[in-house]
């Protein structure tokens, strides 16, 4: 397990609150680290693929909500063991990004 985690996103829920939450739920420590929108020009060309949310674990960055919450989940020890049951929480994030894209 990482001993280090600074999770990097905009200062508002948006794609990143549900990693905040697993790493609550899990009693894992991390860093917030709340980026204001004029801040975002500076750090873009460091972020991977030019997008936040993203993670970084001892000094390695993951991006994209999705896999990061899954990498989190893992770190919890919250991710199911079997291959289904994995699929159909992998379902349930795919359903909770298709409802916060709904207008």
């Amino acid at each position: 397990m990482a001993k280090n985690y600074k999770l990097i996103y905009f200062n508002l829920r948006g794609k990143a609150e549900h990693i905040r939450l697993i790493f609550v739920h899990g009693n894992i420590q991390y860093e917030d680290v709340r980026v204001e929108f004029s801040e975002w020009p500076a750090l873009k060309p460091k972020a991977p693929f030019g997008q936040l949310p993203y993670l970084e674990a001892d000094g390695k960055q993951l991006a994209q909500s999705n896999a990061i919450a899954r990498f989190v989940s893992k770190q919890c020890n919250l991710m199911p063991s079997s291959d289904w049951e994995q699929a159909q929480a992998d379902e349930l994030a795919e359903l909770f990004d298709d409802i916060k894209e709904r207008k």
